[in-house]
């Protein structure tokens, strides 16, 4: 049995949940897939997943070993990339994971001019409304996201911000009355967005400085995406980053309020691992994201 190879088959099925999956991935048979996680199994003298017609779950050896063997993985590409000079050729796969919003806005745009540029590098994406995600857990090498961040065990690399614009439909401030000033809004049903950690207030800059205006409603979501649907749809007041909502904006279908009161902004930050060595790839494409977008977003 080669260890390395086996170890990394059974971080493929850990990442992906089924050796039929992980077979796919690395271009190889379900059964040499299976035999290679029994003969790393067997040589540990403990089983790591339990097996069924049904799904696949960690044992808890494997949720000890998985992670652990993970970090080796990195490490090894890591020291590999290192001792290779690969700093001035950018290549391998890199994983990302970016919310909806983002990806669907301005990021995914970009990859096949990153692409051209780094003829041997290839990127899995993975979009997602989930506001947090285990980087190192689920084996990304870089994840962007909104708002500020506070785990300690990443790096955060500020990409930018955007605007946020308080808005809602023209018939919604017919019907309950457009404010004039962020206090008002505790009489308003406001769509309330715990993706930005926001849930009970709102930040404001008034002429005397920043300030926390209350907020409350009957709807709260961790999804920008779902802010957004629910506000176009009338039922409140959303406070949402202008690449989302520019467009209803331009043709009416949401009216902003309060805009002379600053609205916080939604800092955007690309995320990923502690490293003694960061991944050229990784590094490049952080890189080129920020070049990229210093023409849409605030630095």
């Amino acid at each position: 049995m080669n260890l390395l190879t086996a170890m990394r088959v059974f971080d493929r099925v850990c990442l992906l949940g089924s050796l039929s999956a992980a077979a796919r991935d690395l271009n190889m048979s379900t059964t040499a897939v299976s035999r290679m996680v029994k003969d790393l199994e067997d040589d540990l003298g403990v089983r790591l997943i339990n097996r069924t017609t049904r799904r696949l779950s960690l044992t808890e050896a494997g949720r000890d070993y998985a992670p652990r063997a993970r970090t080796l993985l990195d490490d090894i590409s890591e020291l590999q990339d290192s001792t290779r000079g690969l700093h001035k050729e950018t290549r391998g796969l890199i994983r990302v994971s970016c919310s909806n919003v983002l990806g669907h806005t301005r990021i995914t745009k970009l990859v096949p001019k990153f692409l051209r540029e780094n003829p041997l590098t290839t990127i899995e994406f993975d979009l997602t409304a989930r506001y947090v995600v285990g980087i190192v857990e689920e084996g990304y090498d870089v994840a962007i996201r909104f708002g500020e961040q506070a785990d300690s065990a990443l790096i955060a690399r500020r990409l930018g911000e955007v605007r946020n614009y308080v808005c809602a439909t023209p018939d919604y401030w017919d019907n309950h009355g457009r404010p004039t000033h962020p206090g008002e809004l505790a009489s308003h049903s406001c769509v309330l967005s715990n993706f930005a950690k926001r849930l009970g207030t709102w930040p404001f800059v008034g002429p005397e400085g920043a300030f926390d205006a209350a907020v409350g409603g009957r709807i709260s979501t961790n999804s920008v995406e779902a802010a957004y649907q629910m506000t176009i749809a009338g039922f409140g007041v959303g406070n949402l980053p202008s690449l989302l909502v520019d467009p209803a904006i331009r043709d009416g279908r949401l009216e902003v309020q309060l805009d002379e009161f600053r609205p916080g902004s939604s800092p955007i930050y690309a995320l990923y691992p502690h490293r003694t060595y960061i991944a050229a790839k990784v590094r490049t494409f952080v890189d080129f994201l920020i070049r990229e977008l210093s023409a849409d977003f605030t630095a």
